[in-house]
């Protein structure tokens, strides 16, 4: 399972904040303030921590750290589609779960649900149209939107949206994936 999720910088922090940079800094190097070091030896501080921090010591907690931005499931093999995902989820600061393991995946999602689910076509450990209608029978899934990116076009797409898969992505459209995932973040968002 790999996880990403929003990193932002001390000075990012600061500017947020409202604080002067050297105050983030001293923060972190106190250990107050939770960081990570990156191998180029910066900073970098978990959305997450900064809440915490935000509520802990009564600071203002700004917009951009206030709720994170939801979280994606992606479970199926590395793809390019799969990166793409990744990489768009992380700008907009929403945390992204992966699973090479669709069946792994699938047992995580069923006991905390994403805002959105991406599943590759190309699962090989277990049918997609079995996963979708598995999902659509807890109570916990049943309402999550589901993306099914990189699926060879066929007519087995309209099984997938009677079960309540919300967009099939055809293989080598990433851009139609991140799309169709970041709409459906965005129609949460509004709700």
């Amino acid at each position: 399972m790999l996880r990403v999720m929003a990193l932002l910088r001390p000075s990012e922090l600061a500017r947020i904040w409202e604080l002067h940079p050297k105050t983030v800094y001293l923060w972190i190097r106190e250990g107050k303030l939770p960081a990570i070091k990156t191998p180029g030896a910066q900073y970098r501080v978990r959305t997450d921590d900064a809440r915490a921090y935000c509520e802990k010591n009564g600071l203002p907690m700004p917009r951009a750290i206030a709720s994170p931005a939801g979280s994606v499931a992606v479970l199926g093999k590395p793809s390019p589609s799969q990166r793409a995902l990744a990489k768009a989820c992380k700008a907009r600061g929403t945390e992204v779960i992966t699973w090479s393991s669709a069946l792994e995946g699938l047992l995580a999602v069923a006991s905390e649900a994403p805002d959105v689910l991406a599943i590759d076509a190309e699962c090989t450990d277990v049918k997609v149209l079995d996963a979708i209608r598995a999902l659509r029978k807890t109570a916990r899934t049943a309402s999550v939107p589901v993306v099914v990116y990189d699926a060879a076009p066929r007519a087995g797409t309209t099984s997938l949206t009677k079960l309540g898969s919300c967009s099939v992505v055809t293989r080598g459209k990433s851009e139609d994936a991140v799309r169709a995932v970041v709409d459906l973040l965005d129609a949460n968002e509004a709700r």
